[in-house]
């Protein structure tokens, strides 16, 4: 069993095997009951002379027999789509917190449009393992064999000629399964990159049509439609080849089966079992010869639902095995936070794969209240360092404290009460204006809010919209000017006061009059509040606002001003 196949057996509900096995034995039963019920019947009319009036007791024990039948199949149908739905349903929400838990580096190294296939459309997809693939194999393994000895008991001739084909389809689609599993992994990959490029198109379409390359990019797309349309088709060749291959010797066998009861009934063959056959015998082995395929032919109908599920196990487990960017500590220590904060920084170094070490021996002191500005060329670490000081990652060496304790000892919860945080881009989510300020702190009441809009310098925008705080934005932020995106933000951050504000170019793409007025603003909320405010920025205005001023180059950190 692969490793997949083990995980996704790992996530089946208890009891869930065992139920299907106790309805398929239950069905098997049934089969066989129905099996020697109409063949009796026949034989009792056709070679007994009986009138079918004289046949209530087995006409009315046929009934019971094929309701039961139908129950037992929508039984089996209920508890597998059951167990799929739960599985989803817990899946998709770990996913999601391993997400967040891998943190900004795990999230930048995939397109949002993979990672929404992971959570959508190849967690739909094991609802054909779980659903399909398990039950049909499970009820293949059940009823083969005792359909088979049902035959044997009756003729054991006839089972032989089953128990010979029986083999060669589990064989032949294992030996195709080979080649869809392969497949449908090239068609997941494909549909995880297909899906993230056309959700950073239409991201970006607005930069599109400016530049007139809707033409160029529409063939893009359909070169990788084109693609993925290939795959597909390759992956359905090889399911209809299994099909193919199972119909071929379900075929053989049925028809050698019927052969030989025929021939038997003629007195033409006199080997075996083959002169005690009567209509009664015969007529019950050809009723149970395709019902003994039957199982195996859904089977393989589901057979690539197994190539699917695989492929899908293989997405989701790379998420949910991502290691988190800040493990919890396993012997968390509380803290207090007051209204600011003491940062400490010691022999800091990290280092990435392709691009050595992005810092170096960081050392760095900052007292309760201070505002320091991080300067640097763009790619010289400085959202690096305030990722670590925020705890979204996880240094190779060196430590970080806050008011004397150990980063690493602060735990997720805590952690979040004591830094606010405001990026230098996006950001901003489909919902009023309310509800995206609010996500920061959910439960804020009115005045927090009014507060902290305020604070921002939001209140005579607002006051001019129709519907207030109600009023509805987008995530592209448009209708919106750079500086009220910016200031929805800065609001956001501000919602809850923290003793620690990390700020990642909070001026980035705004005019010199706006970024003058925002960083009035964060100097006001700073003497007013008085949290400890780490900045990275190249605004030249931001030197004027800062205590502090710190030149980070080539992982360097170094203190410039004051």
């Amino acid at each position: 069993m692969s490793s997949e196949s083990q995980w996704l057996a790992a996530r089946e509900p208890t009891g869930f095997r065992a139920g299907l096995i106790t309805l398929s034995l239950i069905q098997s039963g049934l089969i066989v009951m129905q099996a020697w019920l109409l063949a009796g019947i026949v034989h009792a009319v056709m070679i007994d002379g009986r009138a079918p009036g004289d046949l209530a007791l087995p006409f009315l024990l046929l009934l019971p027999v094929f309701a039961a039948r139908a129950g037992t199949e929508t039984m089996k149908g209920w508890i597998a789509s059951g167990a799929a739905a739960r599985i989803q349903r817990q899946l998709r929400p770990r996913l999601f917190q391993h997400i967040a838990d891998a943190g900004p580096t795990f999230v930048a190294g995939r397109s949002a449009g993979a990672l929404s296939t992971v959570l959508v459309e190849q967690v739909d997809l094991l609802e054909r393992w779980y659903g399909r693939l398990v039950p049909q194999t499970i009820t293949a393994g059940v009823t083969v064999p005792v359909l088979l000895m049902a035959v044997l008991w009756q003729d054991w001739l006839a089972g032989t000629f089953l128990a010979l084909a029986a083999p060669l389809i589990p064989l032949f689609m294992i030996l195709v399964g080979w080649g869809a599993e392969q497949a449908s992994r090239d068609q997941q990959r494909e549909l995880a990159r297909l899906g993230g490029v056309f959700l950073d198109r239409l991201r970006g379409l607005d930069t599109i049509r400016r530049f007139g390359s809707e033409t160029h990019e529409l063939g893009r797309l359909s070169a990788l439609i084109d693609d993925f349309r290939r795959r597909t088709l390759a992956v359905l060749r090889l399911a209809f080849l299994s099909t193919a291959v199972l119909e071929f010797f379900s075929a053989v066998a049925i028809a050698a089966v019927a052969i030989y009861v025929g021939l038997g009934l003629l007195g033409y063959i006199q080997f075996g079992p083959a002169p005690a056959l009567t209509l009664h015998s015969g007529l019950f082995v050809l009723l149970l010869a395709p019902e003994f395929f039957q199982p195996l032919r859904q089977l393989s109908q589901a057979w690539h639902d197994r190539a699917d599920g695989l492929a899908a196990a293989g997405s989701i487990r790379a998420v949910l095995e991502a290691p988190p960017a800040r493990p919890e500590p396993l012997d968390p220590v509380a803290i207090t936070p007051g209204t600011a904060c003491r940062i400490e920084i010691d022999g800091l170094i990290l280092e990435r794969p392709g691009r050595g070490a992005v810092l170096t021996d960081i050392e760095l002191d900052i007292q309760p209240g201070q505002r320091v500005l991080l300067r640097g060329p763009s790619g010289g670490g400085k959202s690096t360092l305030l990722d670590l000081i925020g705890g979204f990652l996880v240094p190779d060496s060196g430590r970080i404290r806050i008011d004397g304790i150990e980063l690493q000892r602060i735990d997720s919860q805590d952690l979040s009460r004591l830094r606010a945080w405001m990026g230098q881009s996006g950001g901003l989510f489909d919902g009023s204006l309310a509800d995206n300020i609010r996500l920061s702190m959910p439960g804020a009441g009115e005045a927090a809010l009014g507060s902290a809009i305020e604070a921002a310098g939001l209140t005579d925008w607002i006051a001019t919209l129709p519907r207030g705080t109600a009023t509805t934005i987008r995530a592209s932020g448009e209708g919106l000017s750079g500086g009220q995106a910016r200031r929805i933000l800065l609001a956001r951050a501000m919602l809850r006061p923290r003793p620690l504000v990390l700020l990642d170019e909070p001026t980035a793409s705004l005019d010199a009059d706006t970024a003058e007025s925002l960083w009035t603003t964060l100097g006001a909320l700073s003497r007013e509040r008085g949290p400890t405010v780490i900045c990275a920025s190249h605004d030249p205005q931001a030197e004027a606002w800062a205590d502090r001023i710190f030149e980070l180059e080539s992982g360097r950190l170094e203190e410039v001003g004051r």
